[in-house]
């Protein structure tokens, strides 16, 4: 448990309450994993928990954005147990997370705000911004390639008032950061009169040579080949994401939105959908879509305590190679406020296979 969590935990008892008993009218379940190790819930509370990374020993790092506006990262053992890691200040918001098999762990930072960029954290926690990822004023998911470049998703742009570039961006083994790809299939859609900016490319996935971007206004997935000079190949829809049939939220106004990537030794997607409380794997070989697990579900798939659900990432510690981690954003109160939903956590669910090693 999250030791902030502690000193709230008497104030938020009638939500969890509310949820157990969701659990025992069939609409809501205990997720479909590994009991052992690392918990299959862990209450964030009144914070809003956003990217997950798992590191080679199996220790899994979360940012979070702290009701006080401080955005910081915690620590979790392979057994669940949590320590504070780093603290990110205030001026920005954090994102995206990714860990090498070293042990470096990189920060997505973006604005509003000024501390904007990619950071690097060493194991004492200790943040240095990326020379030239400054550039970047809305970072949010990563992924490494074959060969060390890290690859970024800027997901707002082209609205007033001042949002960056939008698309992927580069940043190479020696570096230099680049705006990378810049496509319409990789931006998101303005709303006349909303005051909600377009979110576009969001979770990416790197595989032989693709790179994989959903694009969560238009709910897509998106191929980019990487070409043998680096240089980015011309992206096309690989993926529009289907409805989710046991979500109770099938069918509703609400439009289909991916968010988070993560990748299984198969090669097959699995992204989280945010308005459907699910997590869904898109099969390598055909690109059928099969879910994974959603909150209410009554069918086949197991049901989990999603919320809004938004970064994943896979296990790597004993016994937790099949499980994904997920990062509930706690925001579907919003949409639906007659609900007493889990709430923001994080998620321990079944993958069904281990995924890529680090």
């Amino acid at each position: 448990m999250n030791p902030r969590g502690m000193s709230k935990l008497a104030r938020r008892g009638a939500v969890l309450v509310s949820v157990a008993l969701l659990a025992m009218a069939g609409l809501a379940g205990a997720p479909m994993a590994d009991h052992k190790g690392f918990p299959a819930y862990i209450d964030m509370y009144d914070d809003t928990p956003s990217g997950v990374t798992v590191d080679k020993p199996g220790n899994v790092y979360v940012s979070v954005r702290e009701v006080s506006g401080r955005n910081v990262i915690w620590k979790y053992t392979p057994e669940g147990t949590a320590s504070f890691y780093a603290n990110m200040g205030s001026n920005g918001v954090v994102y995206g997370l990714a860990v090498t098999p070293n042990g470096d762990l990189y920060v997505a930072m973006a604005m509003p705000g000024t501390d904007h960029g990619v950071y690097k954290v060493d194991r004492k926690g200790n943040a240095e911004l990326l020379p030239g990822s400054e550039k970047i004023v809305f970072p949010n998911g990563f992924a490494f390639d074959a060969r060390g470049n890290l690859y970024v998703t800027e997901s707002f742009s082209l609205v007033p008032g001042g949002y960056g570039e939008g698309g992927v961006w580069r940043i190479s083994r020696d570096g230099a950061t680049e705006l990378w790809a810049q496509d319409p299939l990789l931006t998101g859609v303005a709303v006349p009169g909303s005051s909600q900016p377009p979110v576009g490319a969001n979770g990416i996935a790197y595989y032989h040579g693709d790179l994989f971007v959903t694009n969560t206004d238009k709910g897509t997935v998106v191929r980019i080949p990487v070409t043998g000079d680096g240089s980015a190949g011309a992206p096309k829809e690989w993926k529009q994401i289907e409805e989710v049939p046991e979500s109770p939220l099938a069918g509703s106004a609400f439009p289909i939105k991916p968010d988070g990537l993560a990748l299984d030794v198969h090669g097959n997607l699995y992204t989280t959908v945010l308005t459907r409380n699910a997590v869904v794997r898109l099969m390598a070989a055909d690109k059928a879509q099969e879910t994974v697990a959603v909150l209410g579900s009554t069918g086949q798939a197991p049901s989990a305590l999603f919320d809004f659900p938004a970064s994943l990432a896979f296990g790597t510690g004993a016994g937790e190679q099949q499980n994904l981690f997920v990062t509930n954003l706690g925001w579907m109160v919003r949409y639906v406020p007659d609900r007493p939903w889990p709430g923001s956590a994080v998620v321990k669910v079944r993958g069904g296979a281990p995924g890529r090693p680090l």
